[in-house]
């Protein structure tokens, strides 16, 4: 919504992409200290644990380390989404005034 305002009023450049503030910790914890905590899991119980406990280990760790990566490839597309529409907004204002928005 911002974005289309600041086009309509006829601001030079492209107004900065919203979410880009700084991460929340509870955020932080999910992406990283939940699978984190998956793999400390998994190693404590593989060192602790009897013979059983190596199985069950490996799949913490495992877990954790898949968790992290789909929390990874959701930020890579959730970003290539944003490159789209900061993308468009610039297109538009080109095709408004006649030249690309500066930096």
């Amino acid at each position: 919504m911002r974005a289309r305002r600041s086009l309509d009023r006829g601001h030079a450049a492209v107004p900065p992409v919203p979410g880009q503030t700084p991460t929340p910790l509870l955020l932080r914890f999910t992406r990283y200290g939940i699978p984190g905590l998956a793999v400390l899991a998994g190693i404590i119980a593989m060192c602790f644990g009897s013979e059983t406990s190596l199985i069950g280990g490996a799949g913490l760790i495992g877990a954790g380390i898949s968790t992290w990566l789909i929390s990874w490839l959701y930020r890579v597309g959730v970003e290539g989404d944003r490159s789209r529409e900061t993308e468009e907004r610039a297109r538009r204002y080109f095709e408004r005034h006649g030249r690309w928005p500066g930096p």
